[in-house]
């Protein structure tokens, strides 16, 4: 997750998002990649177009929330962003940028294990909290790599508003394949 969706992501902790929500039933994001679908209850954000000119900083490709303004919001942010050489090169890279952000010393990374999603796809699943007390931040991020993009899935929260399992229930329909070689 670049610097930029990082900054998005907190602004959208923070309060509730200004941006309208999309049309119901549309809680799936879909390219010749990858696939997800956000549970029940959620709603789409409708999110500005990118830039055409400024690859670097791409927006994110999807973001959902859950209770929107309130203590208990979460939200789930696809992020994908011109791939690195490899999954090992991209969650390096990443956990820098993470240890790079904030005033206060940047998010710290609690936990970092390799996993498969559930179609076989290799993946890190990081453990990621961010601030100080009451305003702390927990993540759980899938980092993975299609051969072409590096594919950054979060959901975020108020540290104690909900546990591990709750975010990989939220992310379980995550499904990454080799994004196909003719297409850019």
């Amino acid at each position: 997750m670049k610097v930029g969706s990082l900054g998005f992501v907190g602004c959208a902790l923070v309060g509730a998002l200004a941006l309208p929500a999309a049309a119901a039933g549309s809680l799936s994001y879909d390219d010749p990649g990858m696939h997800f679908k956000a549970p029940d209850g959620w709603q789409r954000v409708d999110l500005p177009n990118a830039d055409a000119g400024d690859q670097d900083h791409k927006p994110p490709a999807a973001v959902f929330v859950l209770n929107p303004g309130r203590r208990d919001q979460r939200t789930i942010v696809l992020d994908i962003q011109s791939g690195s050489d490899s999954l090992d090169a991209f969650e390096h890279g990443h956990e820098s940028e993470l240890h790079q952000q904030g005033d206060n010393g940047g998010a710290h990374v609690d936990k970092r294990t390799q996993v498969t999603l559930a179609n076989g796809m290799p993946a890190y699943l990081l453990q990621v909290t961010s601030g100080d007390g009451l305003d702390s931040v927990r993540r759980y991020e899938y980092l993975v790599f299609d051969g072409q993009r590096d594919i950054d899935v979060s959901y975020s929260g108020h540290q104690g508003e909900f546990d591990q399992k709750a975010a990989l229930d939220a992310l379980s329909s995550l499904y990454v394949v080799a994004y196909p070689r003719n297409r850019s």
